[in-house]
Order: structure tokens, then sequence, then C-alpha cells
């Protein structure tokens, strides 16, 4: 019959323990719990709200300390957190990110500006300079299209002229290759 161990001699998930640590790895620090004699583990993530980098700024062995037991895995392995036995530091105002307005989104976004009087959209104003100057328009096509077509041009000749030179290694490789 295998038990549940989500206490082990009177320690429950939750509970400030006193422990001594013992041990200091680079992703945690061991310690041992005075109550039970039991050892534990406290991930170098659950030291301190802010970063750290090196567990030896926050601990240093046979400190003595109180720990939170946030875990006790089916294996009676015990996992315990200092940050949480400590006041978790007050969040900094952010400003608030501008967003696109989407329907249903927090209020705090300001739907899109109405245009204002006089104002004309874009694609207005785009063909309302086709229409003024139907020449330029025109000429900005022809150009647009000669580009492509010389631009495919140079793209062809160079994977020809690419081809040719892998054909042409190919061969010499294979030339050299051959049993007489």
């Amino acid at each position: 019959m295998v038990e549940a161990h989500n206490t082990d001699q009177n320690i429950n998930i939750g509970e400030i323990v006193e422990c001594t640590v013992e041990q200091i790895m680079p992703y945690g620090a061991f310690v041992k719990i005075t109550k039970t004699g039991r050892k534990g583990m406290i991930h170098i993530s659950e030291l301190s709200y802010s970063f750290v980098k090196n567990i030896t700024d926050v601990l240093n062995v046979n400190d003595k300390i109180q720990a939170k037991v946030i875990k006790i895995d089916e294996k009676g392995r015990i996992d315990l957190s200092l940050k949480q036995t400590q006041e978790p530091p007050a969040q900094q105002a952010r400003p608030l990110r501008r967003a696109p307005f989407r329907e249903g989104t927090r209020e705090n976004f300001r739907p899109p500006r109405e245009p204002r009087e006089g104002m004309r959209d874009f694609h207005e104003m785009q063909e309302a300079y086709r229409e003024a100057n139907p020449e330029e328009a025109d000429s900005f096509e022809k150009k647009m299209s000669a580009f492509l077509k010389t631009s495919e041009a140079k793209i062809t000749d160079l994977n020809t002229r690419n081809s040719a030179r892998s054909g042409r290694n190919t061969r010499r490789r294979n030339n050299n290759s051959r049993d007489y």
C-alpha cells in the first residue's frame, strides 16, 4: 500500500518550519528541518522575489532560517520556499501601453478616432492624385514592371551560371572517381 505524503511527521504543506542550511548547490540550497531532522531543498527561484545569481548572496552554510513548506512529493522529498515567508515587494506602477482598440477589451483603450471634417483617408488621396497626374501614375506602373522584368532576368542568369558551375564540378568529380 502506498502512503500519501502530503504530511510527513507533523509537517504540513503551507507550514513555516525552522531549518539549518547544510549544503549550497548552483541550483538551490539543501536544508535540515529542525523539527524532524529531515532534509529539504530550497530552489534558487524560491530564495527571493528579486533575481538571485549567486545563492551565497542570500544564504550561507549553517545559517538558521525559516522557510515555508510548498510541496511534499510522492517520494517524500520536501520543497521549501524562503521568499514566501517574506512580504512581496510593492508593485511598481507601470504606464499603460497603447494597444489597438478591439470591441470588448479593457475600457482604458480609446476607440480609433473618427476622421475630422475635411480629412480624407489615404485611398481617397491616392485616387485623387492618380486622377490629377495620370502620366505619373502610369509612369510608376511602367517603372515597376520594368524593374521586375530586369530582376527576374538577373535571377535567371545567376541561377543558370550556378547550375553550370555545379554541373562542371560534378563531371570532374565523376571523372576522378572512375575505375580504369
